[in-house]
């Protein structure tokens, strides 16, 4: 009798610490997983977005992607994850790529920030890097603030600001220092 109280005290001992270890277990697997916290003022957001836009004329004016992009409807801003711009005029195309940017919808304009890079592909290629730039697709402008770096071919021009009229293609630099190269005086 003595050996099936024994048994049975030690089944249950182990079936006791069965139970804890499980609850322990799943309890811990709780704690760990990250509450998803969302903010009040986002009313949507969109993954792996892929927008275009089209002028009055019915050509493409330009594409936009984004790897998220948040709207906040307190402010009507929509920050913006790795944004990436391309831009379509007669005989020219931009693409603009950035780490991160913000929309205002009511002013319909796009700043860009972190590691801003332009380039004007086709025959005339070029390259602009910043830290901030700005496109305002009402205004056909695409503007920086703050120092800019602009590599061509055969120069490359160091600004404290700059702005690109994308329709007229007048592109104006402020307080430049250029270094041209001449590569057919070998």
């Amino acid at each position: 009798m003595k050996s099936r109280a024994l048994i049975f005290i030690v089944l249950l001992g182990l079936a006791a610490v069965l139970i804890g270890w499980f609850y322990e277990s799943r309890l811990r697997e709780r704690i760990e997983r990250a509450e998803l916290v969302v903010p009040d003022d986002i009313d949507y957001f969109l993954t792996g977005l892929h927008l275009r836009a089209m002028n009055e004329r019915g050509k493409l004016d330009y594409e936009f992607r984004s790897r998220r992009l948040e709207h906040r409807r307190l402010t009507d801003t929509s920050d913006i994850e790795q944004p990436a711009l391309e831009i379509y005029r007669d005989g020219d195309r931009w693409q603009v790529d950035a780490n991160r940017g913000e929309f205002r919808h009511r002013d319909n304009r796009l700043d860009l920030e972190q590691q801003v890079v332009m380039r004007r592909l086709g025959a005339r290629p070029l390259r602009l890097e910043s830290d901030s730039a700005r496109f305002e697709p009402d205004l056909d402008r695409l503007s920086v603030v703050g120092s800019v770096v602009l590599v061509s071919d055969d120069a490359e021009i160091r600004a404290d600001s700059a702005e690109f009229d994308l329709e007229a293609g007048v592109y104006r630099l402020d307080k430049t220092r250029a270094v041209y190269r001449d590569d057919d005086q070998g």
